[in-house]
């Protein structure tokens, strides 16, 4: 009996040229990153008109942007560990199908009362969605250019919202705010079909669970040359198979730094979904035509996009560097560098609220250095834990960080409410992100001497981008 041969399935995937598999596996990720992207901004664009509609005030539309938003934190903590048990790919699937058809119900809803339920079950699915579509990503990957592909998906989140808000921006006027959740249910569970036919599981997750069968068929599609066939066992790395416990989290003199990095994820989702949520409202409140609100905050995601894309070019290229104190500088100052030119553009944006042509052109700039450096504080979380426990730090950082996602749009509606005009509300909306630069800058300081005394220094990072 011939003996059984031990594979490197990291080290197969990372030398293999890339397979048409895993180009269509990244590509039906992207696609559906796209939608989830586009459906989860689909309610900010129809505030107006449902306002307008139901004879309701904006303000009254925050506690279902609250709610949302905290069913995604629901939805990313309740299928992270479902997804471990079952596999990427049925969670991928069910996650899509449960936020395409509550997006779809959402065109009926008679009531602010009904919307709510139906934004909260889509919002589950919605959450559920976005962590695995980046772990089976990043699966797929070789290294050389993982962080590249992944923010490509990531990126794609944004483009989805971009994609969304020209959309609405043509069906709202003509067909009302309910087309753009028929449109925003439908496609998703087009797509959805697709992957069942065509979405792969994870070779990796096969093989952290035992499936070496299942996980030789897969490597056998990517790198046929490698001839595996017969008895073969595969030998998965530490990220993948590794559990890390959250005391790691606080060990090694790491908890103020966790605590520094939880700051900053919470302002971080704070501002991004205060302006996801209420862009086209207070655009709207400023006088700003509805389509050119909608427009807005289209550009808003395109801008993103760029950041997003800019940080994952970055990334690659500054490669392990990024884990060392001193080759992580680049990644604390694009990030530093990003959140300064949100905040004086955010300014920008309080300025020229009266003017269309300019308005376009800071908020897209302001996506460019808010959300684009959304890539960069990922990378950083990944440089202060080692690998023993860098899931788990990247995975709380922006579970943490999502209470954030939760108080964006519930202060907004504070804010509203209480009687202040749209060029305060920004103006205040520079203060959480000074905030984040200056917490930033602690944190880089921290690292800095970490560096200097040896203490605690983190392994270097495999990919940055690999939370779920």
């Amino acid at each position: 009996m011939a003996p059984t041969r031990e594979v490197d399935i990291s080290q197969l995937i990372d030398t293999a040229p890339v397979s048409a598999l895993q180009k269509r596996a990244i590509a039906l990720c992207l696609a559906l990153a796209i939608l989830d992207g586009m459906d989860a901004q689909l309610i900010g664009f129809a505030i107006p008109a449902l306002s307008e509609d139901w004879g309701l005030s904006k303000a009254s539309f925050g506690l279902l942007l609250a709610l949302s938003s905290g069913a995604m934190v629901v939805g990313s903590l309740l299928f992270g560990p479902i997804a471990d048990r079952w596999g990427r790919r049925r969670v991928i699937l069910l996650c899509t199908v449960l936020f395409s058809v509550f997006t779809l119900a959402s065109a009926f809803a008679p009531s602010v009362g009904v919307l709510i339920v139906l934004r909260i079950l889509a919002g589950i699915g919605l959450g559920g969605v976005t962590p695995n579509l980046i772990a089976l990503t990043s699966e797929y990957s070789p290294a050389r250019s993982r962080s590249t592909m992944v923010t490509i998906v990531v990126a794609g989140m944004s483009l989805g919202g971009f994609l969304g808000g020209l959309a609405a921006a043509q069906l709202i006027p003509a067909y009302g705010w309910q087309s753009i959740f028929v449109a925003g249910g439908v496609l998703p569970l087009f797509v959805a079909a697709l992957a069942w036919a065509g979405l792969p599981e994870s070779g990796k997750f096969l093989a952290a669970r035992g499936d070496h069968v299942g996980a030789a068929k897969i490597l056998s599609a990517i790198a046929p040359q490698a001839g595996i066939n017969g008895a073969v066992t595969f030998t998965v790395d530490a990220v993948v198979a590794t559990r890390s416990p959250i005391r790691e989290l606080f060990a090694g003199g790491r908890a103020l730094d966790t605590i520094l990095l939880w700051v900053v994820f919470v302002i971080n989702f704070l501002v991004i979904y205060f302006l996801f949520g209420w862009m086209p409202s207070l655009f709207s409140q400023a006088g700003q035509s509805a389509s050119n609100a909608i427009l807005a905050a289209a550009l808003f995601n395109l801008g993103g996009m760029a950041g997003a894309l800019s940080i994952g070019w970055i990334t690659d290229r500054v490669g392990t560097a990024w884990a060392r104190s001193r080759g992580s500088d680049a990644a604390y100052a694009v990030v530093m560098a990003g959140y300064t030119l949100g905040a004086l553009f955010i300014g920008a944006v309080a300025m020229f609220l009266a003017n269309s042509t300019l308005l376009l052109i800071t908020i897209c700039i302001v996506g460019f250095g808010m959300s684009g450096s959304s890539a960069g504080i990922i990378a950083i979380a990944a440089s202060i834990y080692p690998v023993a426990a860098r899931s788990t730090g990247i995975g709380w950082a922006m579970g943490v960080g999502r209470i954030g996602s939760i108080a964006g749009p519930t202060l907004g509606a504070a804010l509203i409410a209480a009687g202040m005009d749209a060029r305060t509300i920004f103006l205040l909306m520079i203060v959480p992100t000074a905030v984040a630069v200056l917490t930033l800058g602690g944190l880089f300081v921290r690292e800095r001497l970490r560096g200097r005394t040896g203490a605690g220094v983190a392994e270097p990072a495999a990919a940055p981008a690999e939370a779920h």
